[in-house]
Formats: C-alpha cells, sequence, structure tokens
C-alpha cells in the first residue's frame, strides 16, 4: 500500500493551500504563467512550499496547475513543458521533509472537448500523459488531478497517468451546489463522477474550488455516501468578492478550521485548501484536527 494511505489510516492527512494566492502575493501579474517561476524564482517557489509543510503540510502540489502542452501553448511554452514539470517536481522535493510527500499537480487544458469545443479527446490524453511522466520523473510521490470541471477531461488525465505503471493517483472535480444537488460545470453528479472514477482505478477521490468550507462539509457527505475510497476535500477560502475587478476571500482561517473539522467527520481522510487560503489557513486546520503524531 502507498505511504501515503497508511498514513490516512492514522491521522488525517494535511495538504497545502493556494498555490496561486501566494505567487500573487510574492507579485504574479494577471496574464503571467505561474509555472515559469520554476524556472525563473525557484527559490521563491521552494520557499512557498517549505511554508506550507513548516505549517503542518503533509503534502505538498507542484507548481504546475497549468503545466500541460495544451494549457502552456496559450503562452508560448508548451516547448518546455518537460523542463518547468521536472523542475517544479524538484522544487517541492527539495522543500519536502523527510516523511512528507510531494504531489504531481495536473489540472485541466482549459479547452473544450469536441464536440463541445475543438479539443480531440485523444489528444488531451496524450497532453496529461506527457506531463505526468514529466512529473514522476522529477520525482513526485504520487499524481493530484483538480480543479477538473468535466468528466471525460477529468478521466483522460486518469487514464493517461495509470498508463505510466504503479502511481497513485488522486482524481478530482470541481462542483457547483444547486437547488437540485452538487454538479459540476457539464451537468455531471457526484454520483456518477464517483463510480467513472473507481472504474478507471482512482485511488483517491478529491474535490477542489468553486465552493467554500461550509457547502464541502455537504459535498462531503455525499461524497463519502457514494464510495469507500479515500477522499480529499479542498475548499476555498469561503465565496469570492469581487470589487473593483479584483477579487478577493472574506473567510477567516478559524472559520476555515471549524468547518474542515466538519468536513473530517462528514468522512474526508485529506483536507487542504484552495482559492484565497494560505499557510495560516493550514495552520489553524491542524490546530483544529488536533490529531497530528
Amino acid at each position: 500500500m502507498h505511504a501515503i494511505l497508511e498514513l490516512a489510516k492514522k491521522k488525517t492527512v494535511i495538504f497545502d493551500g493556494a498555490m496561486g494566492t501566494m505567487l500573487m502575493a510574492a507579485g504574479l501579474k494577471a496574464g503571467e504563467s505561474p509555472e515559469l517561476w520554476n524556472i525563473e524564482k525557484p527559490a521563491l517557489v521552494v520557499d512557498i512550499h517549505r511554508t506550507y509543510f513548516e505549517a503542518g503540510s503533509d503534502v505538498v502540489h507542484t507548481n504546475t496547475f497549468g503545466g500541460n502542452a495544451i494549457k502552456l501553448a496559450d503562452l508560448g511554452l508548451s516547448d518546455k513543458m518537460e523542463i518547468i514539470n521536472g523542475q517544479a517536481a524538484k522544487l517541492a522535493r527539495e522543500a519536502c521533509p523527510a516523511g512528507k510527500f510531494v504531489a504531481g499537480d495536473v489540472g485541466p487544458t482549459g479547452k473544450l472537448i469536441k464536440p463541445l469545443g475543438d479539443l480531440v479527446l485523444q489528444e488531451a490524453e496524450e497532453a496529461f500523459f506527457r506531463q505526468a511522466r514529466a512529473l514522476l520523473q522529477g520525482g513526485v510521490d504520487l499524481i493530484s488531478i483538480e480543479t477538473m470541471f468535466s468528466l471525460e477531461e477529468a478521466l483522460a488525465a486518469l487514464r493517461a497517468a495509470k498508463r505510466l505503471g504503479n502511481v497513485l493517483v488522486i482524481a478530482g472535480l470541481t462542483f457547483n451546489r444547486t437547488k437540485k444537488g452538487f454538479f459540476t460545470m457539464m451537468g455531471e453528479g457526484a454520483n456518477q463522477a464517483v463510480e467513472a472514477f473507481e472504474l478507471a482505478g482512482a485511488d483517491v477521490i478529491a474535490t477542489n474550488c468553486s465552493l467554500g468550507s461550509g457547502d464541502m462539509i455537504d459535498l462531503t457527505k455525499e461524497l463519502r455516501r457514494a464510495t469507500r475510497k479515500p477522499l480529499l476535500i479542498q475548499p476555498n477560502a469561503g465565496k469570492p468578492v469581487t470589487q473593483k475587478g479584483v477579487t478577493s476571500y472574506q473567510q477567516t482561517s478559524a472559520e476555515f478550521a471549524q468547518d474542515g473539522k466538519e468536513i473530517r467527520n462528514a468522512g474526508a481522510e485529506m483536507i487542504g485548501g484552495c482559492c484565497g487560503t494560505n499557510p495560516d489557513f493550514i495552520r489553524a486546520l491542524v490546530q483544529a484536527l488536533g490529531d497530528l503524531p
């Protein structure tokens, strides 16, 4: 059994919070590539990872959310895909203490798959395969697929990662809350997603982004009813507030941490943070859960 699953039997596994929030606080401007900072500002990226570990994270995500070649092509960086992902893995590994873990972050392509868009499904899967391979060669411990708005695209990433052999894969989707329950942007429900992920061999089932920690409590309950697989839940820091074109998150770290306790009680074995969260949120979460070994 993978060491992270063994750890999840003993305690709540704590993931990191947002990378993008930290990069923007460090000066990343709109339209810039966060992934390029792995090459241009490596010490800063290492420091962010290290700060999350020091706050109590057991796992950090590499700075590769937009690191697939299709997404990188939007900024003319597709030819640097292997270098960016390999370097990102090495930076996270450099910050990682003994007994902790590095998750290779795989995010969406930003395109719609045919017939809704122009992206061919096989091309998406190949891009995910190449990214996951570069991350594993760089030294990550597992692959974490997150912020996927389409089950079809998430499954393409999952299949791609599993083609690389005995690798632990976290498969995640982003849900919105509606009057009829939780659904992806494409209209896929939690039960449908869980069933598809299990059939495709996901080791951990996850959700992140869009929802704040309060809504994530109920979503965790729904996912827990649908599966016996470990769950990773990564809420935003509440609902975003946009004023004069600037988006911010109003939730406090203490409020987030209290909801984190409810998320654990609802059945999550793994908890982290998404947009708007930072090391203070992770530190508060660790203290609220109070079960570090």
